[in-house]
């Protein structure tokens, strides 16, 4: 075949493609269209220029707005939720508007001060725990609707937690959407405090009010964007169920308590802090809020073997525990790499199942969520705040639970921890904040407080202080000190450092509370367990766990030892386990 012809062939084939496409085009151009429309609204921000503002004074008005916003919600379930209110003479006055927005550039707001209550189907949409209600601090606007109107709010989200997932800064409303949008929302307080219960709004008002709920819809899809990174030329949608599983632990938690306790873990954990870098950290001349991990260039697992007395593999330990053994003249060291040390005495147990192969499995060093080699802290999966109540069969081998994450996924699960707390507290009724009523420790007496203040302003100020004045103090004190006939300064010594706390009898800490009624009631201690391992591995969903671990261990471990005579039946039945029936020639336990 001569070139010419060659060429006209190629060329007849390249037209025939084209003319399909073009056949394909044109006949499913509305799916084709519709496709591309939904994965743009999906993956990229709406245009806060291009917006569509409805006002709802009357329940009347509302049904329609209300319909399509439920519309909207059944493409993309997450609406921008805010609301404004006025103050009067230092008092709050209910709730007068509510600002929803979707994705599609839609915001209602309802003027709750002209309609007095929450029409049906707007409450149905609140309480609908499947669409996600975002904003900086929600739940302190719900909290103000469920006062005033007795409507609940259900799935807040502090667009705040996902911007520190996405390893962000966590900002206020105004520079999320600077940062994330590149859009500056009109923030001034004349705005923000100006009359939301006039008769007509002015319409800087309307746009102030609507660009704070929009804008949270479209910091919600920018960051979710980045919590799921892609090549640009990647147009498909990011999976709505994907970013959902991912911020249900955070959802109705109030970021500034999650955040709070997160930090509170970390400074805890301080000591467990293992960062692996050749570079010293810059000295930091200005004081910062957040806090800087330690560093220490050593590997967390040495991976070190341990052997039996006949050469059969028990566990993999750290050098420290090694050499330690051969210091006690209680083994021998057989082989240098790996370090290996050989036991001169029989252990009370041997390797047995799967639980004994999780031991003698190599672990690595690093994180187990996203694999991070250079940093990492230790996490206990199971909070030491409720392992140091267990007894002593089950906290004395954690290691099963002592897992490596570095420090973005460390913060990231030690704030998720916070709503299994929360839950904990309310079902074993033991508040975890140290804050919440018959949780604190010590009281203060109001009569020892008196008489210490009394005995401190007259041994500092006795000169100052008005003859009538004097007067109580002295009767205040020598009411307490019946003995005293005058007053001396030995006495006001006395007074002003006498100790005004006294023990609550209340008072259970929060872990050992929690721990008592699942032995007493919940099924054990080892469905307790469970409760926070799986809690881990849905909200953290790690990539990189050793192999064999498992929700069961320590179960399957206590039934290991039972069956080998190594347990009492008094914390098999603490750990929610059967106990081991004897032989009927003995005396049962």
């Amino acid at each position: 075949m001569s070139t010419q012809a060659t060429n006209r062939t190629k060329h007849l084939a390249v037209l025939a493609a084209g003319l399909g496409l073009v056949y394909v085009l044109a006949r499913h151009r509305r799916s084709i269209l519709g496709t591309l429309i939904r994965t743009c609204n999906l993956r990229f921000p709406l245009n806060l220029n291009h917006k569509r503002i409805e006002v709802i004074n009357s329940v009347h008005e509302s049904q329609s707005v209300i319909r399509e916003l439920k519309s909207h919600c059944e493409t993309f379930k997450v609406l921008g939720f805010d609301c404004e209110w006025i103050t009067v003479g230092g008092s709050r006055r209910p709730v007068a508007l509510l600002q929803l927005s979707s994705h599609k550039g839609l915001c209602a707001l309802f003027r709750l001060c002209h309609m007095k209550q929450i029409p049906k189907d707007l409450r149905e949409l609140l309480e609908d725990d499947n669409v996600i209600k975002v904003g900086v601090a929600p739940q302190e606007d719900a909290m103000k609707l469920s006062h005033d109107f007795g409507v609940g709010v259900a799935s807040t989200l502090d667009l705040r937690f996902m911007a520190v997932m996405a390893g962000h800064k966590a900002e206020g409303l105004g520079k999320l959407s600077k940062t994330h949008l590149n859009f500056v929302l009109d923030k001034n307080w004349r705005l923000a405090c100006s009359n939301w219960e006039a008769k007509q709004l002015e319409p800087a008002q309307l746009n102030y009010a609507a660009n704070d709920a929009l804008a949270a819809v479209a910091i919600f899809q920018k960051l979710s964007a980045d919590l799921e990174p892609r090549h640009f030329w990647n147009l498909r949608a990011v999976k709505f169920d994907v970013v959902r599983n991912k911020i249900e632990p955070f959802l109705d938690v109030d970021f500034t308590k999650g955040y709070a306790a997160s930090l509170a873990l970390d400074r805890a954990s301080s000591s467990s802090t293992h960062v692996l870098t050749a570079k010293p950290k810059p000295k930091i001349k200005k004081r910062q809020q957040c806090r800087f991990l330690g560093t220490q260039s050593k590997a967390f697992y040495d991976n070190c073997l341990l052997e039996a007395p006949d050469g059969e593999l028990l566990c993999t330990i750290d050098r420290r525990k090694a050499t330690w053994y051969l210091n006690q003249n209680l083994g021998t060291q057989i082989n240098e790499q790996p370090f290996t040390v050989r036991l001169n005495f029989e252990p009370a147990g041997r390797a047995v199942g799967d639980v004994g192969r999780y031991y003698q499995t190599p672990k690595e060093n690093q994180c187990v969520v996203c694999g991070r080699r250079d940093a990492y802290i230790r996490k206990n999966v199971v909070p030491r705040e409720y392992r140091k109540h267990f007894p002593v069969v089950m906290k004395s081998h954690t290691s099963h639970d002592v897992l490596l994450l570095c420090p973005s996924c460390h913060q990231k699960s030690n704030i998720s921890d916070h709503k299994i707390r929360t839950m904990l507290g309310n079902k074993c009724e033991a508040p975890p904040f140290k804050h919440s009523e018959g949780v604190c420790k010590y009281t203060e007496d109001k009569e020892l407080k008196r008489v210490k203040s009394a005995g401190k302003a007259l041994l500092l100020q006795g000169e100052r202080i008005p003859s009538p004045k004097v007067a109580e103090m002295h009767k205040t004190l020598l009411d307490y000190y019946a003995d005293e006939t005058e007053i001396s300064q030995e006495l006001l010594r006395r007074a002003a450092e006498l100790d005004c706390r006294v023990e609550n009898e209340d008072y259970c800490q929060h872990g050992e509370k929690v721990v008592q009624m699942y032995c007493d009631k919940y099924g054990g201690l080892v469905e307790l367990e469970r409760l926070w391992r799986e809690h881990f591995l849905h909200t953290m969903q790690p990539k990189f766990l050793p192999e064999l671990w498992n929700v069961n261990h320590n179960a399957s471990r206590l039934e290991v030892r039972a069956s080998e005579g190594r347990v009492d039946n008094a914390d098999l039945l603490v750990a929610g386990l059967e106990p081991v029936v004897k032989d009927s020639t003995t005396n049962a336990c």
